[in-house]
């Protein structure tokens, strides 16, 4: 199992472990060039997972419906209304549901910066 090409055990360990030493290397390089990359960029790109999310939805609803439009122009016939009702039902509820989760983030946010009640008693004392 652990001969290679007629090896020993141990010339395969340290041929393998000489692999994983240049992949670690290139790794690092792979990360250093990106950084430097990122540098050059005008602009910084980060996005929020939820964000990305939401953009990605957008964008398979539009793409679902300019497909759906140009194959019915096309072939004259209609896609199935089940499958356009899934599409549409799935994407919709995926972008209610991070909606909610926003929401009551939002909400616990101020909740939390408030001081409640029982606070302000005591503080009155």
């Amino acid at each position: 199992m652990f001969y290679r090409y007629g090896g020993s055990y141990e010339k395969t360990i340290r041929q393998l472990q000489r692999r994983q030493a240049i992949a670690k290397i290139k790794y690092e390089e792979r990360k250093l060039k990106w950084e430097i990359f990122k540098l050059h960029l005008p602009f910084l790109f980060s996005m929020k997972f939820s964000k990305g999310i939401v953009l990605l939805s957008i964008a398979a609803i539009i793409a679902y419906t300019i497909g759906a439009i140009l194959l019915q122009k096309n072939t004259m016939m209609e896609l199935s209304p089940t499958l356009t009702t899934c599409v549409y039902g799935f994407f919709g509820t995926e972008l209610l549901g991070l909606a909610g989760i926003k929401i009551w983030d939002t909400k616990l946010l101020n909740d939390s910066s408030t001081p409640s009640s029982v606070e302000k008693e005591n503080a009155d004392g």
